[in-house]
């Protein structure tokens, strides 16, 4: 089976690991040939220098007389619809995205079409599609660097918070404030080494951001061994998606509970990070659970495949 995983070019985020995650993995299955479709792919090569050592081959336009399965990430959602001849699906890496990627008289217009399948990465996601009643609807999750999996000796960490200054909201800003004796530490400007290590020495991560889908910097944190204070909106609503406890709505009636819990994990980290063992055993977990979910989708697109072909 032909599977090409629609990707921006030349984009090093989030997103576009995910997707070369997802092409390398299913690569790894039997009669799969996997490959990145990179869209407004200009001259050179629009592979991330990063995502090299996925090893995943690419095209920069459709193959004429393609057979086979295409994958687009949420943003592009709408353009599934647009290839009736060929098996389409829908990676919902996120939901917010999809909204601010297309314009509000476009959007759902691919829901009603009972032939696209739809992947989510998330509960959050899964539940947003099910309420919408989409038919075809799987989960598979996506894998961090393969770096952050590896067991580790715990050594002295330093009172430090570290955050994401992308994500770095108005409230985040007055959560700082309140904490003046308080050393936060932006996760910026750094090798992916310098962010193992820096997680690695630290005792919290905070991320008061938007949760589209399972952010992976969080997810990151949490296998280094750090604590978790997040907001609730998004995927971070879910325990499905991120199994903690420590987590607060984003009202200013909050920040001193915020307060209070920051100074907690710094001054009792130990005790506190034994509450967040079954969130990294769960992430440690789902490097094979992940493995059986490509599988399924696998066979996902076999079976609608196999209804184009005979039909």
């Amino acid at each position: 089976m032909n599977i090409l995983a629609v990707c921006p070019a030349n984009c090093a985020t989030g997103g576009p690991e995910a997707i070369h995650e997802f092409t390398s993995n299913m690569n790894k299955l039997e009669d799969v040939d996997a490959r990145i479709w990179y869209w407004n792919a200009g001259k050179g090569d629009p592979t991330p220098q990063e995502y090299k050592r996925y090893g995943c081959e690419y095209v920069t336009e459709l193959p004429k007389g393609y057979d086979g399965v295409i994958v687009f990430p949420e943003i592009w959602a709408n353009y599934a619809a647009l290839y009736p001849d060929i098996v389409t699906a829908v990676w919902w890496l996120g939901v917010d995205a999809y909204a601010s990627w297309t314009p509000a008289d476009q959007r759902g217009e691919f829901l009603g079409d009972d032939s696209i399948i739809h992947i989510a990465q998330s509960q959050y996601a899964y539940e947003f599609l099910h309420k919408l009643r989409v038919r075809k609807l799987y989960k598979c999750g996506d894998l961090l660097n393969a770096d952050f999996y590896e067991e580790f000796e715990e050594e002295e960490r330093s009172d430090v918070v570290l955050y994401n200054p992308v994500k770095a909201t108005p409230f985040m800003k007055k959560i700082m404030d309140a904490c003046p004796d308080v050393k936060f530490k932006p996760v910026k400007d750094m090798t992916r080494a310098q962010v193992i290590d820096t997680m690695r020495h630290s005792k919290l991560y905070i991320d008061f951001g938007e949760f589209p889908g399972r952010e992976r910097m969080p997810r990151e944190a949490a296998l280094c061994g750090c604590c978790l204070i997040t907001s609730k909106v998004g995927a971070a609503a879910y325990h499905e998606d991120f199994r903690h406890n420590y987590k607060y709505d984003s009202k200013d009636a909050h920040i001193w509970a915020i307060v209070r819990r920051i100074h907690e994990v710094l001054d009792n980290f130990e005790e506190c990070q034994h509450d967040f063992e079954i969130f990294r055993r769960s992430l440690m977990a789902e490097r094979k659970g992940v493995q059986f979910q490509y599988r399924t989708i696998r066979g996902a697109f076999y079976e609608v495949f196999d209804n184009y072909s005979g039909a």
